[in-house]
């Protein structure tokens, strides 16, 4: 093989290295000279500024092109083995699947942000008609398996329009299963005629002797629970052990009811 197509080669490997054509020159000029001080490459390619040379000779060195070393007090560069710059795209590669796959993980919890299934451990306060409903859009907005433990009526008194609109149309939709326990009332005999029971939307009645007037909501990791009595508030955990043992709580309750 001819050592202009050699050097072809090479120069389309620094090519697809990102090195730019002073830097190929240059590399070359080392090359030749096998080793040399920044001034003397200086005087090999003059139309360079000499002051751009060091620039130039640092990036090579970034790349893992060549290196310097003294020698009798004076700095001199030479032109590394091409293993070197082997060894430097694998640690690249490296560094670039580890910067993946914190992307992939950033861009997963994105989406459990959107999706309201994200969380650190904590506990979130809210208020007010407005705070009930931003609870009420993260559990929609999850879709997630979801249980609850239900007084309609409380419901019905802060949300009327709960009776004459589904609410369950996300769950139908993706085959979400939602299972609700529910104290007997007028009102949740008319809800269940707007969102009616079926293979994602299970109920069964508590006892007549239970009576609460809040809203327990369990979904993947979270816990609300909802005041619906004088001052409206809700709060919702943030705890996968906590949410684990709500689950555990209302399948008892479910198995007996």
């Amino acid at each position: 093989m001819s050592t202009d197509i050699r050097r072809q080669k090479i120069v389309r490997i620094l090519h697809e290295l990102a090195l730019d054509a002073r830097e190929i020159e240059v590399f070359f000029s080392l090359l030749d000279l096998g080793k040399a001080k920044a001034t003397i490459l200086a005087k090999q390619v003059k139309h360079i500024p000499r002051t751009s040379i060091y620039d130039i000779l640092q990036s090579l060195q970034t790349h893992g092109l060549i290196s310097q070393f003294i020698e009798k007090d004076e700095t001199y560069y030479q032109v590394e083995n091409i293993e070197h710059v082997v060894d430097m795209i694998e640690a690249q590669k490296q560094k670039l699947t580890e910067k993946q796959d914190l992307i992939r993980s950033a861009s997963d919890l994105f989406h459990q942000v959107k999706a309201g299934t994200a969380y650190q451990p904590a506990i979130r306060f809210f208020e007010g008609k407005n705070g009930i409903l931003a609870i009420h859009r993260e559990l929609q907005n999850a879709r997630k398996e979801t249980r609850t433990i239900v007084n309609i009526a409380s419901v019905h008194k802060v949300f009327s329009s709960m009776l004459h609109e589904d609410n369950l149309k996300d769950f139908q939709t993706y085959k979400i299963l939602k299972k609700d326990l529910m104290i007997k009332t007028l009102e949740a005999e008319r809800y269940l005629k707007v969102s009616p029971v079926g293979e994602f939307h299970q109920t069964k009645w508590l006892p007549e002797e239970v009576a609460f007037q809040t809203d327990t909501l369990i979904w993947e990791g979270h816990v609300a629970i909802i005041d619906y009595t004088g001052h409206l508030s809700g709060i919702v955990i943030d705890n996968p052990a906590i949410a684990e043992t709500f689950v555990a709580w209302f399948e008892m309750m479910w198995r007996t009811a």
